[in-house]
């Protein structure tokens, strides 16, 4: 099993294979099955064969084996579930191993890196390259939206200044969110728009967005997604609401790290779901206990002055700021 850093995974997955092989990926982040998405989309004109799920496995096996036997089978992904317990991924292991060699075309399987417990390099032979990445540092960040940005031919032809200052703008702007950062560039691409015009109506920007600026206490973010938030049309309200409901979480997470004081097991005790777990224990450090009790307390009074004011976004980010910075 090879460690690799998350920038160089994604030059890999960019690279043009020189053979067909299957490239086993443990990652928590969704980028790297983007780019495979995107990949396979482009070479077929057609949306990749997927095989997702406790049964991905032994669907991948057959479409494989039956393939070469009707027709040339298609590059395809395979989305291992969540967990696995040993004595399943022995049949699983069985399963890949009987898989005819050479291989026709190349295929991804995407497994959480938790499987680094239950998989060794040997369990599949030369059948395939086993890769874990974990999330990037705030130096291999840059590389990744670096990388992702220059695959586009149009961005990709800008200066080395302007392309620094898109990239800087992609992180501050989406948090090292990659997969909005990649989204960003194609509007950019497609439709020749400069950053701050691809910015204005951009739909994935959302409460929840305000949210991730207000787990890391950064007044300037907040302020940004507040805006940015206006400008795609996100009622205030509506923004203040998922907040509402991530602070709960939050609140919740202080009630069950109390009792428990393992943070692992505080998230399976309040049932929050993997993707929501960084942000929320970021937030842990920000939102105290004390601060957490101040919102709720003022909640009902905010909620009520949002539907009178003329610049809610504006007066919302000022309570924000007002709120973590006291």
């Amino acid at each position: 099993m090879q460690r690799i850093d998350a920038s160089k995974l994604i030059s890999l997955l960019f690279a043009s294979e020189k053979s067909a092989e299957i490239k086993f990926v443990l990652a928590e982040n969704p980028i790297f099955k983007r780019i495979i998405e995107n990949k396979i989309s482009s070479e077929i004109g057609a949306c990749p064969q997927r095989f997702v799920g406790k049964n991905a496995i032994l669907e991948f096996y057959e479409y494989v084996a039956t393939g070469s036997l009707f027709s040339a089978p298609q590059k395809c992904i395979v989305e291992m579930p969540e967990k696995l317990t040993i004595k399943q991924w022995e049949e699983e292991k069985k399963l890949l191993n009987r898989i005819p060699t050479p291989l026709e075309t190349s295929s991804y399987i995407f497994a959480p890196t938790s499987y680094r417990n239950i998989i060794k390099e040997t369990d599949l032979k030369k059948l395939a390259s086993i890769y874990l990445c974990y999330e990037p540092n705030e130096m291999d960040l840059y590389r990744c939206v670096e990388l992702l940005l220059l695959r586009y031919k149009v961005l990709a032809k800008k200066s080395k200044s302007e392309i620094t200052e898109i990239c800087c703008h992609a992180l501050e702007c989406y948090s090292g969110d990659l997969i909005s950062c990649d989204m960003h560039f194609s509007r950019m691409e497609n439709a020749n728009l400069s950053f701050t015009a691809a910015l204005a109506g951009s739909p994935e920007i959302n409460g929840f967005h305000v949210a991730d600026a207000l787990s890391r206490g950064d007044k300037h973010l907040i302020e940004l997604r507040l805006a940015q938030c206006e400008a795609c049309g996100e009622d205030a309200s509506s923004v203040f609401m998922a907040l509402v409901y991530f602070v709960k979480q939050v609140s919740f997470m202080h009630a069950a790290l109390e009792e428990c004081r393992d943070m692992r097991t505080a998230f399976e005790s309040v049932r929050i779901p993997y993707p929501s777990q960084a942000r929320v224990q970021r937030a842990l450090q920000v939102l105290t206990k004390e601060k957490t009790g101040h919102f709720f307390i003022a909640a009902p009074k905010i909620e009520m002055q949002l539907r009178t004011q003329k610049n809610a976004h504006k007066w919302l980010s000022s309570e924000l700021i007002s709120f973590i910075s006291n």
